[in-house]
């Protein structure tokens, strides 16, 4: 008989219990009125916490999976700490000298491979066993931030008007994920950003990046050497009009025309190496969260028009 067979998809549940706590602040202020000139300000914060309470099932975890073709885990989420922390290994600079290397703790090879090399990464013992394992794993950052805020001035002087609205966040982190292939110095068949040209070799010891290794992965793992600052300051819109004078447009039959040029996403004051430092959720997936892919930026765009009212 002729069989077909469908993979059945585990059914959606209500995995655990989270608490969120904050608080949001919004202040309007007139700061001056008059005939001729006017002056208004509006600022938000807001500030939350998030922390998972419980999770259905004692030592239960979610993992927040990579997109790759062998996924490899990037978040996890424990009672304790926030949704989609992300966890791996804690960088300790590079081996640099012998003496580092005689002292470093045993690294975690695949089968067959041993030992590190000067210019390798040295990864923290955190439980002090003298060797790197999975148990010296740990949460290296929250893709939550610490607080988010607003700031709009718009300004009149007669005819003419202008609008300034900042937007900011502050305190969260990002899994720059594009690096583990764009600075990996695993394959001379993989594009690189010019980063690697500071790595390090007999040449460059102080580099900052570790050295080109083709053999083994330890350069590779998970860690917080992706970690950055998402952190960033936007001029997210700017906008210049004026009001034609009533005794100059009623000639022509209209009631009112304003012409404008506004900006959008104008420029970004951050830290973070990547495109954009507004990632979101991957995939609309809350474990996968401040992850970038090569993230697609938003556009910045100019606007020139008019309102005519007849």
């Amino acid at each position: 008989p002729n069989l077909s067979y469908q993979e059945i998809e585990p059914p959606y549940t209500n995995a655990g219990q989270m608490t969120n706590t904050g608080i949001d602040i919004g202040i309007t202020s007139h700061n001056i009125q008059n005939k001729n000139f006017t002056w208004n300000t509006i600022a938000v914060f807001s500030r939350y916490k998030n922390v998972l309470d419980k999770l259905n099932s004692p030592g239960a975890i979610l993992f927040g999976k990579s997109q790759a073709f062998a996924p490899v885990t990037l978040t996890e989420t424990v009672p304790g700490q926030s949704v989609g922390s992300f966890y791996g290994f804690v960088t300790d600079g590079l081996y640099r000298s012998q003496s580092d290397l005689d002292k470093g703790p045993t690294p975690m090879l695949p089968v067959g491979l041993t030992g590190t090399w000067l210019g390798d990464i040295r990864y923290k013992d955190l439980n002090g066993d003298g060797a790197i394992t999975s148990a010296d794993q740990t949460f290296i950052g929250s893709p939550d931030p610490k607080f988010t805020y607003g700031l709009t001035n718009s300004f009149s002087f007669k005819g003419f008007d202008l609008s300034i609205f900042l937007t900011g966040v502050y305190g969260d982190k990002i899994f720059n994920y594009s690096r583990t292939e764009t600075e990996a110095l695993f394959s001379v068949y993989q594009n690189q950003l010019t980063t690697v040209m500071n790595r390090y070799t007999a040449k460059n010891p102080n580099g900052a990046l570790p050295r080109y290794d083709q053999y083994n992965n330890n350069n590779l793992k998970i860690s917080d050497r992706y970690i950055e600052n998402g952190s960033y300051l936007r001029i997210q819109n700017v906008s210049l009009g004026y009001n034609l004078p009533t005794n100059l447009i009623n000639k022509v039959k209209i009631a009112s025309c304003r012409i404008y040029v506004s900006g959008q996403n104008l420029h970004t004051f951050t830290k973070y190496s990547g495109y954009d430092p507004e990632l979101g959720a991957f995939n609309g997936n809350v474990l996968t969260r401040n992850i970038d892919y090569g993230h697609y930026p938003n556009p910045r765009s100019i606007t020139v028009g008019a309102n005519i009212v007849f």
